[in-house]
């Protein structure tokens, strides 16, 4: 038995609305809605999918929710205009990347839903 490649994740989200401002304004990634009407985002073979909290997947509860980490190569010299874009969106930075050349390149940032987005330098 095996498994085929990754096909979809989905984000449970309080504010898909918020998120998708997110995903798509910060991040550039380009939206479009199923016919559900819940924002989806191809990357690559694998699509992202931000299903809003409160169904009987992702149900509404008090308690803080575990979080994702998604991570997204990006050629090394664009990855310091990243990071400049993230602080002037006021974007919370969790990880700074490093001196240039100081493996790993990673700058790690936290969306409005406090899921982490990670964007690594390629070395390309």
């Amino acid at each position: 038995m095996t498994l085929g490649p990754l096909a979809r994740v989905e984000l449970a989200c309080r504010d898909p609305r918020r998120q998708q401002a997110f995903f798509g304004g910060i991040l550039g990634l380009k939206p479009t809605l199923g016919t559900d009407g819940v924002p989806r985002f191809a990357l690559g073979g694998v699509e992202l999918v931000l299903r809003p909290r409160g169904d009987a997947l992702f149900p509404a509860n008090a308690r803080p929710e575990p979080g994702a980490l998604l991570a997204f190569p990006v050629p090394d010299d664009e990855l310091d205009r990243w990071h400049r874009r993230m602080l002037t969106a006021r974007v919370a930075v969790l990880d700074a990347p490093g001196p240039a050349g100081a493996p790993p390149r990673t700058l790690r940032i936290a969306d409005p839903e406090g899921n982490v987005v990670e964007l690594y330098a390629t070395g390309a």
